[in-house]
């Protein structure tokens, strides 16, 4: 299930996934460049990632960062506290969420 998240207010955070008692929280980011590499998001993506560690949440609720690149596929990314993880297309079995692309509509600070 999908949750969209409407809001006036800055949310680290684009939309909740919740599939099977597993939640996740995720947000988006598009890239004009094809690096995917751990160390590349890193780096373009640092204040995203600083955002989504400071969120205090149960350790059942995962934080994640989905990119967009150039090329139009996704990259994902399991964020944990000091480290993450790219998330590959063969974790999608366990959570089943399809081909691991957000919702064609979703509103984050008035936003679409």
């Amino acid at each position: 299930m999908l949750i969209a998240v409407e809001t006036d207010r800055h949310l680290p955070f684009d939309f909740v996934i919740n599939d099977r008692d597993c939640t996740s929280l995720v947000r988006v980011r598009r890239l004009r460049y094809p690096r995917y590499e751990v160390p590349d998001i890193g780096i373009s993506c640092a204040h995203e990632i600083a955002e989504l560690r400071k969120i205090l949440v149960p350790e059942e609720i995962f934080r994640e960062l989905w990119v967009r690149g150039p090329d139009r596929h996704w990259h994902r990314y399991l964020v944990l506290p000091d480290t993450l993880e790219i998330l590959e297309d063969g974790d999608d079995d366990e959570r089943d969420i399809g081909e691991a692309s957000p919702p064609p509509l979703f509103q984050v600070n008035g936003e679409q």
